[in-house]
């Protein structure tokens, strides 16, 4: 694309036509693309499209409606400040996801480990409840139960199993508001003894 053509483009983006800006895109997205690539740390590689970060990179270039751009009269500029967007929208992410604890890639673990010349799965910490968890549910569940009658007893265990109100009154052939209500006394009898 020589200068004079590039400059058309630039004119028709300043004019708002979106077939201009899908040309600009198409014209540089694989250059986009590749620079995010050579600045995407290994770390998050495995854990990240690049083409995420590159649809990151275009929607900050033309939020707008391509303000950003609209002054570059020649492809390098606008090579160089798309590559700077590209820099910062890769640091950007990098940061997010080593400093906040929810993405924290430095505590995850690999499912395999190499033995030799196999991979071994690794053991993975049990997901269930541990025994002592399970007998204060036990515990818990013994104290909601105390006292009601077997009908309200078929409720709790049904909302226990995760039926809804409405499912657990067409099972035992109630409406859906006095179901309700047995959970909620039922709840609210299990909070009394507990502040005893």
């Amino acid at each position: 694309m020589d200068d004079v053509d590039f400059a058309d483009l630039m004119e028709s983006v300043k004019l708002g036509d979106e077939a201009a800006m899908a040309a600009v895109l198409g014209r540089f997205e694989s250059e986009i693309r590749t620079m995010v690539r050579v600045r995407l740390p290994r770390i998050l590689r495995s854990e990240l499209d690049s083409m995420d970060i590159v649809q990151a990179v275009w929607t900050s270039v033309f939020a707008a409606n391509g303000d950003a751009i609209r002054n570059f009269t020649d492809p390098g500029q606008l090579r160089g400040y798309l590559a700077g967007v590209a820099r910062n929208k890769v640091y950007e992410e990098h940061r997010r996801r080593t400093r906040t604890k929810k993405y924290d890639l430095h505590r995850e673990e690999r499912l395999y480990v190499r033995k030799g010349d196999r991979d071994i799965p690794r053991e993975v910490a049990a997901t269930d409840p541990s025994p002592s968890e399970n007998l204060q549910a036990g515990d818990r569940y013994g104290q909601l139960i105390e006292g009601r009658s077997p009908n309200e007893i078929r409720i709790i265990e049904l909302r226990r199993q995760g039926l809804t109100f409405e499912e657990i009154g067409r099972e035992v052939g109630l409406n859906e508001r006095s179901v309700r209500r047995v959970i909620d006394e039922a709840r609210k009898r299990l909070e009394e003894q507990e502040w005893r």
